[in-house]
């Protein structure tokens, strides 16, 4: 007791306890006025990121606004809960971060990686360091052994389509055939792929309850062990898993890279326990996304005819120009499944074009999409226009990101694309698509990292006779 009134002695500890955690929430709020970065002033608890906490702006409209209020500037900085951030809107500085100096920045900074959710914790997308390192190893050669035939797939889905259809309700018909037919075979229950992308796609009031706990808190993600899919859910399907077409290929890395490094020492796994969270990235990281692009990619062709007619004659003659590819790279460019790209800074960092240090630990986020739509790399930015990309006319290196850049850039690329180009192929070779009416806005909001077209979107199908 330092008095004899206990309500003096509770009143000054309460005091000593509250100055204690406001100074802990409020230690960085000046980092970035010390700095002379221009930066939205932070409240306690919150930072600057309260807009987003509190639900009115999601994580794309509070990078957006940022981004749009320092429009001349270079770097923007903010507070996430109590962490300094760094926007990057520079393309040179982006090259250094993703490639140049990508030893600084190897970390996204996500915090998960100590996750026991299976859909993470051995997720190429959350891994950081040497466990990184080494499931880029088997992801890389996994990719390069898979076959990726799936032609006769699509025309089975499309038969019977005919007039007015939900195009994201069609195009989930056909990816599911399609990774089962990647993943699975065509022999076995293709069910675990239909069940797990309808549940990393539920977004329940428990589910964005989670997915901002991932996000925004992802300590308390990892404290209480929250998960997105549990390993009692994949054990319903065990036995397909064990003779599908994914375990094969694992088999075979797993040959190719026993006992050849300490990293494979370190973190050796067992065969179910990579499966489970192979299927989780190829289905959240792979399906997801595409359906995403495919959804915009056949809303654009269905608003742009002549560029419809283009494309399906590209597909008949090839010395025509790859529209079809151009195509598919400006729908990348203005509806990106991924709006931002997120590093952490794993020791201190002098930016050499401005005099700017940051310390370890401080995040940075790259704006993909505003990148993407930003009047001074592109020519009428949000137009949909894909004769920007021939001979690259009128692109700025490092404003056109939507699968990342250096080591860390999207490892399914390849994939990602020739799933786009096939199913949109068999489209135009079957169908005419057009609106059934006046086509909205599309909408698109946030979720788990991704970003998702709300809107629903329908269109006619008309066979080609």
């Amino acid at each position: 007791m330092f008095f004899e009134s206990l309500f003096l002695n509770v009143s000054i500890l309460g005091a000593i306890v509250i100055a204690l955690l406001f100074d802990y929430v409020t230690k960085f709020f000046s980092y970035w006025y010390v700095r002379h970065v221009p930066y939205k002033t932070p409240i306690p608890l919150f930072g600057s990121d309260y807009h987003r906490v509190l639900g009115i702006r999601n994580r794309s409209e509070e990078v957006n606004n940022l981004y749009s209020s320092h429009a001349k500037e270079k770097y923007v900085g903010c507070i996430k809960s109590r962490i300094p951030d760094l926007i990057v809107k520079d393309p040179n500085s982006i090259k250094k971060i993703l490639s140049t100096d990508f030893s600084n920045f190897h970390c996204r900074g996500y915090g998960l990686d100590g996750s026991q959710d299976v859909c993470i914790r051995n997720n190429l997308f959350y891994s950081e360091g040497g466990k990184w390192t080494l499931l880029r190893g088997r992801m890389e050669l996994l990719l390069n052994n898979m076959d990726l035939d799936i032609q006769d797939s699509l025309h089975e889905c499309l038969s019977g389509t005919n007039g007015d259809t939900n195009v994201q309700q069609l195009l989930s018909e056909i990816l599911d055939v399609v990774f089962k037919d990647l993943l699975i075979d065509n022999k076995l229950d293709g069910s675990v792929v239909r069940n797990t992308r309808e549940l990393l796609q539920k977004r329940t009031l428990f589910e964005k309850l989670k997915s901002y706990l991932k996000d925004v808190l992802p300590s308390v993600y990892v404290m209480f062990g929250l998960n997105v899919l549990s390993e009692q859910y994949f054990s319903k399907f065990a036995q397909v898993l064990e003779e599908s077409k994914l375990m094969k290929d694992i088999k075979k890395s797993e040959t190719i890279f026993q006992d050849e490094n300490d990293n494979e020492k370190k973190f050796k796994l067992s065969e179910y326990h990579l499966i489970t969270s192979y299927l989780a990235v190829f289905i959240g990281e792979g399906y997801i996304p595409c359906h995403h692009v495919l959804t915009a990619l056949l809303y654009e062709l269905a608003k742009n005819p002549e560029l419809q007619e283009n494309a399906r004659k590209c597909l008949n003659n090839r010395t025509e120009g790859d529209c079809l590819s151009h195509t598919i790279k400006e729908v990348l460019r203005l509806y990106p499944p991924y709006s931002v790209i997120t590093r952490k800074c794993v020791k201190t960092y002098q930016f050499s074009d401005k005099d700017l240090s940051i310390d370890k630990g401080i995040t940075i986020t790259i704006p993909v999409e505003l990148l993407q739509r930003d009047e001074a790399y592109y020519k009428d930015a949000n137009k949909f226009n894909p004769k920007r990309f021939e001979l690259n006319n009128g692109l700025s290196d490092n404003s056109y990101l939507p699968f990342g850049a250096g080591p860390r850039k999207c490892v399914g690329q390849q994939l990602a694309l020739h799933i786009i180009e096939a199913v949109v192929t068999v489209i135009l070779k079957t169908f005419i698509i057009e609106p059934c009416e006046t086509l909205p806005d599309l909408i698109i909001t946030d979720y788990n990292f991704k970003r998702f077209i709300d809107t629903n979107v329908s269109l006619k199908f008309k066979p080609i006779s």
